[in-house]
């Protein structure tokens, strides 16, 4: 099979896992956020973070799996090994985090939800291998199917919980539940299993290689994470729980829009990296393509989030929709450094994606920190900005160091951006001038559909051979034309 139809195999079965996994969490967050209200929910948010952070982290040890040559018994008995131990490190260290909240004046009630999610990073890296396996594989089925059932039931028992009014601890256990479900599953699916447990020697060896994998991998979830820590410790859990749900919008938005594209990258880059030039085209179809549809959740929040915030929360969840539209702007920038990033792990350059994800994490820390100071909404706009400062050091750092990337072409591939944030622009202005407000249905309902119709309509004018390639298989057939 080409890499094409792969790649278009892995888009669709990536597609579907994304809309029955975001279904299933679109309806976890609505009832969570309808039953426990911000503070509790930023409470929840704050006690799950950790255990988020190092889950991801150690599933993400999986591409040493996919990008081996040749993934011999040793080698795979070596690296269960070693993200068992890794696992185990991970719960140990959230275990010691809980005391210390308990320990902290305002926080000594969180302790006891942070200890259950130590289960989360050991499931991780006990089914790390299973999983690159069935990525090695390309057994895309099972990973989507992995992944919907374990939100599916970590979901229903979140949602029965929010109901039965035990407020922070059903997303406590959805965050906990998910990952030991998944992991199980993939165990099965994948039909390895451990011969023996290597030699700290062994492990020694595999960690150089996967030091700086991990690493990047770390920063790039502390990166997301943190901020809500940020904004909790600075303006209060209920602060926290605003911020986190406009959050979840914008990952619900990246894994629909984005992920179906960018999950199947690795595996196709990785078996392309033997032709450098043919990869790289590979990659600016890919941002291409997902710099197109970014802004479509972008445009239709600004103009229908006011309504429907007010339909689904009234008042219980103030300053919710203009946050949601402000975190959303940065969409398109992710939509073009995502596929960058898997570029360069690809190719073999992981220590710099790590060298970059520090620097975002910096960043983001340093700008959060200082937008929380006055308020949410302040936050929220110092998050975007670091996200364009730091996306724009990365374009430009691997521009320098990778000379077939040019900065030009990257400017003109985020032209869709553009496009997106004149018409906001505009329409916002043209709703203020004529003292309209949004959270009527008629006027969001006619101002959104104008807005997405015209950002179609500019898109075919300027970027035709890109909207072409979009109707045509989403980007990813064998002969396609150059990005505009």
């Amino acid at each position: 099979m080409s890499y094409s139809k792969l790649a278009m195999k892995g888009a669709v079965w990536s597609l579907l896992q994304v809309l029955a996994e975001r279904f299933t969490q679109t309806v976890v967050m609505l009832t969570a956020a309808l039953f426990l209200g911000p503070h509790e929910f930023g409470v929840a948010a704050m006690a799950t973070a950790p255990a988020i952070v190092t889950a991801a982290t150690l599933q993400s040890g999986n591409q040493l799996v996919i990008q081996r040559e040749d993934a011999a018994p040793a080698f795979l008995d070596t690296a269960f090994s070693l993200f068992l131990w890794l696992g185990v490190l991970a719960a140990a260290a959230i275990a010691a985090l809980a005391f210390v909240f308990r320990m902290m004046a305002g926080y000594d009630a969180v302790y006891l939800m942070i200890l259950p999610t130590a289960l989360a990073p050991l499931a991780a890296g006990v089914g790390v291998v299973a999983e690159g396996l069935l990525e090695r594989s390309f057994n895309y089925r099972v990973l989507a199917v992995r992944k919907t059932v374990g939100q599916a039931l970590a979901g229903v028992a979140c949602c029965a919980l929010a109901v039965l009014g035990f407020g922070a601890w059903s997303i406590v256990v959805q965050v906990t539940v998910a990952p030991v479900i998944s992991t199980a599953i993939s165990i099965v699916a994948s039909g390895w299993r451990p011969r023996r447990l290597a030699s700290y020697d062994a492990m020694k060896e595999l960690t150089r290689f996967s030091g700086a994998l991990l690493g990047f991998s770390a920063m790039n979830q502390i990166n997301i994470r943190s901020v809500d820590v940020i904004v909790g410790f600075i303006a209060g859990p209920t602060a926290t729980g605003v911020f986190r749900l406009a959050r979840t919008v914008l990952d619900l938005a990246v894994s629909l829009f984005l992920n179906p594209i960018n999950n199947t990258l690795l595996p196709i880059f990785s078996r392309m990296v033997g032709d450098r030039q043919r990869t790289m085209e590979a990659m600016w179809r890919a941002c291409g393509i997902t710099s197109l549809v970014a802004s479509v959740p972008f445009v239709a929040s600004a103009f229908a989030g006011p309504y429907l915030v007010d339909l689904l929360f009234k008042d219980k969840w103030p300053n919710l929709a203009l946050l949601v539209t402000i975190l959303l702007s940065s969409l398109p920038l992710i939509a073009v450094v995502v596929p960058m990033q898997t570029f360069l792990v690809a190719i073999g350059r992981p220590k710099l994606a790590f060298i970059n994800n520090v620097i975002q994490t910096t960043m983001n820390v340093a700008f959060v920190w200082g937008g929380a100071n006055f308020g949410v909404t302040a936050a929220g706009v110092a998050f975007v900005i670091r996200c364009y400062l730091s996306g724009g050091i990365l374009i430009f750092v691997v521009a320098r160091l990778t000379p077939e990337i040019r900065v030009a072409r990257d400017v003109v591939t985020n032209g869709p951006a553009m496009v997106g944030l004149v018409i906001v622009a505009v329409g916002e202005a043209l709703l203020w001038s004529c003292n309209l407000n949004s959270a009527h249905l008629e006027i969001a309902t006619v101002s959104t559909c104008l807005a997405l119709v015209s950002y179609g309509l500019l898109l075919n004018l300027v970027f035709p051979t890109r909207i072409g390639q979009l109707l045509s298989s989403a980007g990813l057939r064998r002969k396609l034309g150059p990005v505009d």
